[in-house]
């Protein structure tokens, strides 16, 4: 009985967040596609390598780039063609994995809680022999 009492309040919560998630909308929300992008509040990223059109050899594409923190960025995502494929919280790495092709790097400004991106990008296309 004790841990059928101690399920009740759980239930009450799941039928409050159901309710919620009804009246403003969100029921059937695809969560699949990210969050809208924050403002950056002074946050900017500029990548300097790779180079826009630049070949590179191998699946290890090295890179550097110009971080700007401002109020609330932390680090950056790295994406290669939508795909979120690692984090960065210096200005150089490496995104190992990355198969022959015309590819597109996009960096985004996220906050600290790793989750927060911001309305500050930048992205290059390169290409993989």
């Amino acid at each position: 009985m004790k841990k059928l009492a101690s399920l009740v309040p759980l239930a009450g919560l799941f039928l409050s967040l159901s309710i919620l998630a009804t009246e403003t909308g969100m029921r059937g929300m695809d969560m699949s596609r990210p969050p809208a992008l924050r403002p950056a509040e002074g946050a900017s990223v500029k990548i300097v390598s790779p180079k826009k059109g630049q070949l590179l050899q191998g699946d290890e594409i090295p890179l550097e780039f110009k971080l700007i923190k401002g109020n609330r960025g932390n680090h950056v995502h790295a994406y290669i063609d939508g795909e979120l494929m690692g984090m960065f919280t210096s200005e150089t790495g490496t995104l190992t994995g990355i198969p022959p092709g015309k590819h597109t790097l996009e960096l985004r400004v996220v906050a600290g809680d790793h989750t927060t991106e911001l309305n500050a990008s930048d992205k290059v296309d390169f290409v993989v022999k």
